[in-house]
């Protein structure tokens, strides 16, 4: 009888250290997939920042972590050259390196353009009395670079309006110097983001022309997400999670301006007191390839691409 019960005793033993331990050998949990987004540390990247802080993509399998870059070439470069699986630039260099045969793809929408959120803004000197179309014939423009975005929606704002692009005289400089540019007239007109339009137009010496990123549409996506194709095809269940929580993180923080203020400004450096004042850049919640469509065909007329093309070809299986 002792005998039986020490057996007995020694079962119940035995069950319970299996239901404690597990039925079966531990199963190992899958590591991370490493993803590391190379781009410019500025507003358009709040989703990723947010995703990656509330822990979104680590619950999702991805250990995501930013590369600050210089530019959105030096992120386009690296992303090619395979030293970062992800980058974020502007769409037009997306679509140029699509068209020149380097071996990207498109794998999540960016910056979007909203006019309800100005942030971007043609200006003139306040003491200037021209108006957008054929007073503005003949004018210096600043752009941060020649045949960028600036210098696309700056055209096509002049030619929509009734003036001539081609007679445009477009330079070169920097976004820190462009309001003193403007005031002292070295040139007439430039496009500036927030926080520098903000900045800008409280000096007292700009005055707003007009948000010349809706002459190419009042809703068109000019930022994105784009990664190898070698190790895109590769990862696919990545690229489509990365997607995924990409997006979901931007449908936060794209109705959640206040509670990402702090984040960003802490990460692109500067104050807080601005940043939350400042028009915050929208993101694409969806892959929608429509979105892209106005750009591509607007940089092709511009002769910024050699030709147009269907938006889906960005796509890896585009």
């Amino acid at each position: 009888m002792l005998t039986t019960t020490k057996k007995s005793l020694g079962l119940a033993l035995a069950s319970a250290l299996v239901l404690l331990c597990g039925a079966g050998p531990a199963v190992a949990q899958a590591p991370l997939v490493p993803i590391h987004v190379a781009g410019v540390p500025t507003d358009d990247l709040t989703p990723v920042f947010y995703g990656i802080k509330s822990g979104l993509y680590q619950r999702a399998g991805l250990d995501v972590q930013i590369v600050p870059t210089s530019s959105g070439t030096a992120a386009t470069t690296a992303v090619v050259a395979g030293t970062y699986e992800v980058g974020k630039a502007s769409l037009i260099a997306v679509m140029l390196a699509h068209l020149k045969g380097f071996p990207v793809a498109l794998v999540a929408g960016g910056a979007v353009w909203d006019p309800k959120v100005p942030f971007a803004q043609l200006l003139a000197a306040k003491d200037t009395t021209f108006k957008v179309g054929p007073e503005m014939n003949g004018k210096t423009i600043g752009v941060p670079a020649l045949n960028d975005l600036n210098t696309l929606v700056t055209s096509a704002w002049v030619d929509k309006m009734g003036g001539d692009s081609k007679t445009l005289k477009f330079v070169e400089i920097p976004n820190s110097v462009a309001t003193a540019a403007l005031v002292s007239h070295r040139i007439d007109a430039c496009v500036e983001q927030d926080p520098q339009t903000a900045d800008a137009i409280a000096t007292g010496q700009v005055r707003v022309l007009e948000p010349a990123y809706s002459s190419i549409s009042n809703h068109f996506m000019f930022g994105a997400y784009f990664a190898n194709t070698d190790w895109a095809s590769k990862h696919m269940d990545a690229v489509k999670t990365f997607a995924r929580v990409t997006y979901q993180a931007a449908s936060y923080t794209n109705t959640h301006h206040v509670e990402t203020a702090a984040m960003m400004s802490e990460i692109t450096k500067i104050p807080l007191a601005i940043f939350q004042k400042m028009d915050r850049v929208q993101s694409a919640t969806s892959g929608d390839a429509e979105l892209m469509q106005p750009l591509i065909d607007a940089a092709a007329k511009y002769k910024q691409i050699p030709r147009a093309f269907p938006a889906q070809e960005l796509y890896l299986n585009g």
